[in-house]
């Protein structure tokens, strides 16, 4: 066995005795006692880890690493029984137990990375002849898209009538008006509440007295300004 095994063989015996005048003998010295150990410990399997951390691709993530390394130490060593193994080799394995789960928490399964991934090609042709194409259709498809298409028109619609009352609005205010920041927000205000309800769907909703007047003397200015167009 190397000098450097031995070493780390004594340094463990050495924790565990620590460990055991510890729990005999609770108090600052024999826990000062065991933390030197362990600190011992760590110092000589630094190497280790270090091997292990790049044999495992870890290196840009040194730190982690070593992190779960030194729980592991601190596992193996309260658990080593030297009748059944050597530390070494004990500790080994937790180390790479540690780094195998610390890669694929970071990069995945890359046992999988070289198999052949295996496709299909599916004929829409052949789906048709055997009668199986029909779950690729939607029935509900062309109602939404005709849906969604109406409503998207309808909403462009709105904000381009919306934005023609209310320059003729801003016209009007402009000139009983010289404030011209407090006319700007008033009319944000107005054109917020001409918008609602301009595309409002609840006939149900209730609006103040003044509301009202805005948006009905909106709506008439919006209907009497909007194009005609004739169909021939």
């Amino acid at each position: 066995m190397s000098t450097k095994s031995n070493a780390l063989e004594t340094a463990v015996t050495d924790y565990i005795g620590a460990l055991t005048a510890l729990d005999a003998a609770p108090g600052a010295r024999t826990r000062a006692q065991a933390d030197r150990s362990f600190a011992r410990l760590s110092t000589l399997a630094a190497p280790r880890i270090r091997y292990f951390t790049r044999n495992y691709g870890l290196t840009d993530v040194a730190e982690d690493a070593a992190q779960v390394c030194a729980i592991a130490l601190h596992r193996a060593a309260e658990r080593y029984d030297p009748a059944r193994a050597r530390f070494t080799t004990y500790v080994n394995w937790q180390f790479r137990a540690e780094l195998q789960a610390l890669r694929h928490r970071l990069h995945g399964d890359q046992r999988c990375a070289g198999r052949r991934q295996v496709t299909a090609t599916l004929s829409f042709d052949a789906l048709e002849e055997e009668g199986a194409d029909a779950w690729l259709v939607d029935p509900a498809a062309q109602d939404a898209t005709e849906q969604g298409a109406a409503d998207n028109l309808a909403e462009r619609l709105a904000d381009r009538l919306v934005e023609d009352w209310a320059c003729r609005r801003r016209a009007k205010l402009g000139r009983s008006r010289g404030e011209e920041s407090r006319m700007e927000t008033r009319l944000a205000t107005e054109k917020q509440l001409v918008r609602h309800h301009l595309m409002v769907r609840d006939a149900a909703e209730r609006l103040r007295e003044s509301d009202r007047h805005i948006v009905r003397r909106a709506l008439a200015d919006i209907v009497h300004h909007a194009p005609i167009r004739k169909f021939h």
